[in-house]
């Protein structure tokens, strides 16, 4: 080390050597089922455009030959997704069954024969492979999201064979042979079934093309709507018309079946007597108009008064099977006492899941990578929290929900609640579900952040928000709160020393503030001066300088020390430096560099949705604390996730509602018949609040898809009444007799059209499997705006078609001086 005169200063002469390994700060442990092993986390990425399942297997044939080279090591499954795409896939593969048996048999009693249905039920598996197909190009795999899609559209891939179906059967009525009633019938409803398709994909084009987040959540699930709408309408003009030309016939010539005589028989009864019915109501309704828009404005009134009382969320909980969980201790406290609170997370664990063969498997990391003195060693932000000797973060895979297993917040409320209760020194913990969506990383829903300038201030301020969240923001109806595992992301709780320098007699020493820290800092962490025996390929040994374990242990220790000065002299520390006792803060956080401190917390089913409680308790925190100026308050997670993807999809609703009503002008040649088609926009949503309400849920942004969606399929039905009411009105048919005429023979269609979707998503809605369960408002919405929006129509499109008429014979009578008597007949 020196020589000094003839003597030679040795290290072993004022230190001890030790061949050790670094004192461990981090940790992997694994829980399976009731056995937990320490280990060596591997992770594996798959590429953003491979396969899932094609990526593990390639991955476990890979272990298997390391196992078998190296006998030694043992590897393990920590975590894969595999088991959540084999069961999302049985799902799909079910529900996509279902759909087409549910599909067929509505097709079959709706139609009353089975070589029509054969024909309509052709457009399904032409129409999805062909879809399958268009979605290869853009790198599209099968999810929930695109299963979703797939399942909205088989409502629509049968729609344009059905109607197909319907008007060659009617002109077969009329005596014509099958090749000629196929040309008239499909030509009569080829102009109202292509502006049908073109809306529809119309209303989800800006959302596919909006960007950002709102695009990533639903770019999967449009696209298979727009593609199979596509190919449905190209599978009807083509496979349809020649399968109707080849097979189609007359009624009185099928074969009468016991199975026909005992239920399509009756049925088709029940169909005649309906639209008979149905014919006579709207007799009655022409005569009647005032008192149907009495009904209509307290239908709509009525149902959108239901929105105050539905709330909102970004997007719906969704059990997978998956969670993420963080821990973390009291600042200050070591990697061994983390370690001992971790074993008693693990026992935890195992009885509420474990054992019961409800966790499959835990992945545990413990601490931070690193050394003292190492410079890559610290604290690092894992998108969750500061990753430090004092933290945990860790990946829970649960048995299938479907499987008998208590839902996903069910045992992690179980496991939240006896780790706060058990485990000594822990500051907080979370378990959060893994849903199978782009919002599945955030951090949590209900998010607030505490700024200002002060750290001491905010964390005051934060503490007094989260009392207001546990006592005050109480769910009027059960009187407790409805926040979940709250927390505070830093706290003022990390004890530390300032180490204040007197620097003009620093400076009589030759030392400076900087060299004074620097000192004090290696002389007690310790430091890494260079590595010894390094060898190519191999890892370094590194040389760590440092007191004694007890010259490192406490205040005493500090206070002890000594400084060396600019000639080698020895001073001690608090001759020249003052230390303070002060509380810091475990973390510091920036928002838009602004020092933060953000409170959040989780919701529940049940409970109010996310946007009702972040609003609720930012209300009171700014009503009733104290802010100096400077410090603030404002939302974060869900709230400004939703609010900005409301105002993109809102946005894209009113383009495409522009851009529909100019299509409809182009193909019906006018501006005022488009109008009335868009009446039946309002309709629909007093059905989707009415049923949201229903199932006690909230409005989102999957809702709001519904929506969207729904525009599109409530404008097809009235699309098909308006253009059947013309033509007959072009052949010179009075306007009433037309509207009441023409109602009637699109009233099996449209019904059928609207049932078969409602059956395919009726599951979704109500019993959604899992990856599905996410989806549940979509089918909700769709369920109850087809039923409310179909009814309204059927019965309000042709009053208004009557009502924009008279309209338009008062403009040309007392504007225009037109004839009355040169007009289309009324009566």
């Amino acid at each position: 080390m020196k020589t000094i005169g003839n003597k030679i200063v040795r290290i072993q002469d004022v230190a001890t050597v030790k061949d050790t390994v670094i004192e461990p700060r981090s940790a992997y442990h694994h829980l399976h089922g009731e056995t937990v092993d320490k280990a060596i986390l591997v992770n594996v990425l798959q590429n953003p455009d491979a396969s899932s399942p094609v990526t593990i297997d390639a991955v476990m044939k890979l272990a298997k030959e390391l196992e078998k080279e190296f006998p030694g090591i043992h590897l393990r499954v920590a975590y894969n997704n595999a088991g959540f795409v084999d069961v999302l896939f049985d799902n799909m593969r079910h529900e996509l069954i279902a759909a087409v048996i549910l599909t067929g048999v509505c097709v079959l009693f709706f139609l009353g024969e089975w070589r029509g249905t054969l024909i309509a039920l052709t457009a399904i598996p032409v129409s999805l492979a062909m879809s399958l197909l268009a979605m290869a190009p853009l790198g599209m795999s099968l999810n929930s999201s695109t299963l979703i899609g797939l399942l909205i559209a088989i409502g629509r891939l049968v729609d344009d064979a059905i109607i197909d179906i319907h008007a060659v059967e009617r002109h077969l009525r009329m005596g014509k042979d099958r090749r000629q009633a196929t040309i008239d019938g499909i030509t009569e409803v080829r102009r109202s079934v292509l502006a049908a398709t073109i809306v529809l994909i119309v209303a989800l084009i800006p959302l596919m093309l909006s960007g950002g987040l709102t695009q990533l959540m639903f770019v999967g699930l449009g696209w298979p709507i727009i593609f199979g709408l596509i190919f449905s309408f190209i599978v009807s003009m083509t496979l349809t018309a020649v399968l109707c030309s080849r097979f189609m016939t007359l009624p009185e010539s099928r074969p009468k079946t016991w199975f026909s005589r005992l239920f399509l028989a009756p049925f088709e009864r029940k169909l005649e007597a309906l639209e008979r019915g149905y014919e006579r109501l709207i007799r009655w309704l022409l005569h009647h108009r005032f008192a149907n828009f009495v009904r209509i404005g307290i239908t709509v009134i009525v149902g959108f008064s239901l929105y105050y009382f539905i709330g909102s969320e970004m997007m719906p909980l969704g059990d997978v099977g998956q969670a993420s969980l963080q821990m973390e201790m009291q600042p200050g406290t070591s990697f061994a006492k983390t370690e001992k609170a971790t074993k008693q997370l693990e026992q935890i664990l195992i009885e509420e899941g474990g054992r019961q063969g409800w966790i499959r498997d835990a992945s545990l990391e413990l601490g931070a990578e690193g050394g003292p003195g190492m410079t890559t060693g610290g604290a690092y932000f894992t998108g969750y929290q500061m990753s430090q000797v004092s933290g945990v973060s860790g990946m829970l895979s649960l048995t299938d929900k479907d499987s008998g297993r208590p839902d996903i917040w069910t045992l992690a409320d179980k496991i939240y609640d006896r780790a706060m209760k058990e485990i000594p020194g822990i500051r907080r913990i979370q378990i959060k579900e893994m849903g199978s969506d782009v919002m599945a990383t955030s951090l949590a829903p209900v998010a607030l952040l505490i700024y200002g300038k002060n750290l001491t201030l905010i964390d005051k301020l934060g503490h007094e928000v989260f009392n207001i969240a546990k006592t005050k923001a109480l769910n009027p109806a059960t009187g407790k709160s409805d926040l979940a595992q709250p927390f505070l992301s830093w706290e003022m709780t990390k004890p530390s020393y300032t180490v204040v320098v007197d620097e003009d007699k620093a400076a009589a020493h030759g030392l400076s503030p900087a060299a004074i820290s620097e000192q004090a800092y290696y002389a007690l962490r310790g430091g890494f001066p260079m590595e010894f025996y390094r060898t190519p390929n191999k890892r370094p040994t590194t040389i760590l300088v440092r007191y004694e374990e007890s010259q490192r242990e406490d205040l005493s220790n500090l206070q002890g020390m000594f400084l060396t000065g600019k000639d080698g002299e020895q001073i001690p520390l608090l001759e020249l430096v003052r230390l303070e006792k002060r509380m810091a803060p475990s973390a510091i956080e920036h928002d838009q560099l602004r020092r933060v401190v953000s409170f959040n917390g989780y919701y529940r089913k049940g409970g109010r949705p996310s946007m009702d409680v972040t609003m609720d308790v930012q209300m009171r925190a700014l009503a009733d604390l104290n802010w100096p100026p400077g410090y603030g308050l404002e939302a974060r997670g869900d709230m400004t996730q939703m609010m900005d993807s409301f105002r993109v999809m809102l946005s894209g609703l009113a383009v495409a509602l522009v851009l529909m009503y100019l299509i409809l002008v182009a193909q019906f040649g006018g501006f005022l018949q488009p109008l009335q088609m868009m009446f039946s926009l309002p309709l629909e949503l007093s059905g989707v609040f009415f049923m949201l309400w229903i199932m006690h849920q909230a409005f989102s942004t999957v809702s709001l898809l519904g929506v969207i969606v729904l525009s599109g399929m409530d404008i097809v039905t009235a699309i098909l009444m308006i253009d059947l009411i013309l033509q007959y009105r072009k052949a010179g048919v009075p306007r009433n007799e037309a509207v009441a005429t023409a109602s009637p023979q699109r009233l099996r269609p449209i019904l059928m059209t609207a049932l078969i979707t409602i059956f395919v998503m009726a599951q979704v809605a109500f019993v959604p499997k899992s990856g599905l369960d996410a989806y549940q408002p979509l089918g909700t919405v769709i369920i109850g705006g087809l039923i409310v929006g179909t009814v309204l129509s059927l019965l309000d499109i042709p009053i208004m078609h009557t009502v924009v008429d008279d309209m338009v014979r008062w403009v040309q009578d007392r504007v225009f001086k037109v004839d009355p008597e040169s007009l289309p007949p009324v009566e």
